[in-house]
């Protein structure tokens, strides 16, 4: 047993680093606090060398009030599973929407008492609970762990509220920052300078596959062709963007507006920032893994809505920054990297996607997984308009299930059916192979 001190200047939370385990093992842990001890949880350490399986969940996008976190409840019932990656939207700062299924302080959070409380309401949660003692958490985020579709240290509040709002999202963004440490598995080495912290970072799961985990928030550009602040895009008297159709945060572009074009193919805008750029095309040139897997929260391939005659893309996507989006392309074709597989969240809804270079070419594998809980979009009608996208679902939450060999990858589309009901059943929608050395996800029969 090990004695750790903790206290209030970090929420009372602790982080073990253990030294001396076997590669490839199952252990167990629990805590022991004021003579009460803590259910047992169990992490497995990663394989070396020759790995013949890897099997993982992958889960977005969960949100308290909007309906009960069914589908962390069957990952955590599943033996199986050697790890969850969760591509973001862990907590939301603020209540928004109308259909709220759970009781929840609706208030944006902007202190660093206020995030605290949100990860303490969520981290109650028995299902999110029974999924962290389930298994280990490979993380990243998002957005709403901070403020919706923030970009640096801009907010989108920014254009409507002008300097007080900008000067006040600098002290947000580091109280979000501080909880989210505080409360998700990652070192205390992470930990940088003015409050930031070093998200991105490469794991390999033996020769079989290497995770390339990416921050798309702390260091992109702000989003391009924002709206300008108006009366019809403000909420004046409170110095904010009105939601969807506000002087901020992401919203539908026109890719071939001539007013928009110059500022949205800018090549000096960047989704990763110039070091992240830099390590990565570092950690691509060095892979020998089967599989490389990129752990991120926002859609790459992109959905063109509108008539073809004047086609729009969504803003704060890769779509929305295409020059990062084609130097990461670049660099896959560059360093010829092996079976490229993208892992995307965020849209509240499931898609398979070829991601399709400038010549048409399919050259990797998007998944995008839905919601655990949240208002669930369906884009069907947008389909005959992105032959790109191989499947569709956005009327049910859930995850995905992956299990990765030396010559294969399997998705299943694990969907919950009724987020608002504790007891509603689940289902896989549907399921797709990739095969090693292909970009053309094939779907399987039943």
């Amino acid at each position: 047993m090990r004695s750790l001190t903790t206290g209030a200047e970090r929420d009372h939370t602790v982080k073990v680093i253990v030294g001396g385990l076997q590669p490839g093992r199952t252990y167990y842990y629990r805590f022991v606090s004021g003579g009460r001890e803590s259910p047992t949880g169990q992490t497995r350490t990663l394989p070396t060398g020759h790995v013949e399986q890897l099997v993982f969940a992958i889960a977005s996008c969960s949100n308290f009030p909007f309906g009960f976190f069914n589908a962390y409840e069957v990952i955590a019932e599943d033996d199986g599973i050697d790890f969850v990656v969760h591509l973001g939207d862990y907590i939301y700062e603020s209540g928004y929407g109308e259909h709220r299924v759970r009781l929840f302080d609706k208030r944006e959070a902007v202190t660093l008492t206020d995030f605290r409380h949100r990860y303490a309401q969520y981290k109650l949660d028995p299902d999110l609970q029974a999924a962290h003692e389930a298994c280990p958490w490979l993380v990243t985020w998002d957005d709403h762990e901070v403020s919706n579709d923030y970009a640096t240290l801009v907010s989108s509040h920014e254009g409507c509220g002008g300097p007080a709002v900008r000067d006040a999202f600098v002290s947000q963004r580091a109280a979000a920052y501080q909880a989210w440490y505080e409360n998700m598995p990652v070192r205390e080495s992470r930990l940088r300078a003015g409050a930031g912290i070093q998200l991105y970072g490469d794991l390999d799961w033996g020769r079989l596959a290497r995770f390339y985990v990416l921050d798309t928030r702390q260091y992109r550009s702000p989003l391009a062709c924002a709206l300008p602040a108006t009366f019809a895009t403000c909420d004046t008297e409170a110095g904010r963007a009105l939601l969807r159709a506000g002087a901020g945060g992401g919203r539908q572009i026109g890719i071939n507006d001539p007013a928009c074009k110059p500022e949205l193919e800018d090549p000096s805008r960047t989704m990763l920032g110039s070091e992240q750029e830099r390590w990565l095309d570092g950690a691509l040139s060095s892979s020998r893994a089967r599989w490389n897997l990129f752990a991120q929260g926002t859609p790459f391939a992109g959905i063109l809505e509108g008539p073809p005659e004047a086609p729009t893309t969504f803003s704060d996507g890769w779509p929305g920054y295409p020059a990062a989006r084609q130097r990461l392309l670049d660099a896959l074709a560059r360093h010829r990297v092996a079976n490229p597989v993208i892992l995307s969240g965020d849209p509240h809804a499931f898609f398979v996607n070829e991601v399709r270079n400038a010549r048409g070419a399919s050259v990797a594998v998007e998944m995008i997984t839905t919601s655990i809980a949240n208002n669930n979009k369906d884009k069907s009608k947008t389909l005959p308009t992105n032959p790109h996208i191989r499947f569709h679902d956005g009327t049910h939450s859930g995850y995905i299930l992956c299990e990765a060999t030396p010559g294969r990858m399997r998705a299943d589309m694990v969907a919950i059916e009724d987020m608002r009901d504790p007891r509603t059943p689940r289902s896989v929608l549907a399921s797709y192979e990739i095969v090693a050395g292909s970009s053309q996800p094939r779907r399987l029969e039943p």
